[in-house]
């Protein structure tokens, strides 16, 4: 049963890291007619982090479930601790996310009165 709910909070996990990594792709659809795209600086580093926090965030998720389904014994971690634990690296990627995605609509919405 442990080994099955790792498996199940993995699959989640990777799965909302996927949709973090659709949300980073957002900013570069901001456009405003007649202008380039212009991506605030923390926007540009979220998506350049991003890509590759959010990609290896599951590939250590995997390897820690490949790790507890292998290991023999008694004495199993709970998966608990791994829902925990994937739930907090989720929200520190996510929160950045946000506002990287939130800062060039703000700068759209601040040049519309200029055309």
């Amino acid at each position: 049963m442990n080994k099955l709910a790792h498996g199940i909070v993995l699959a989640f996990f990777a799965m909302a890291c996927w949709f973090v990594w659709a949300v980073l792709q957002l900013p570069a659809m901001v456009r405003l007619k007649g202008q380039g795209l212009q991506l605030p600086a923390f926007t540009r580093l979220c998506i350049g982090l991003g890509t590759w926090i959010v990609v290896a965030l599951p590939l250590f998720a995997t390897a820690y479930c490949l790790w507890v389904w292998i290991r023999k014994g008694e004495n199993r971690n709970s998966w608990v601790a791994f829902l925990a634990t994937a739930t907090a690296a989720l929200l520190f990627v996510t929160l950045p996310t946000i506002l990287a995605i939130y800062l060039p609509l703000v700068n759209a919405l601040n040049h519309l009165p200029a055309q």
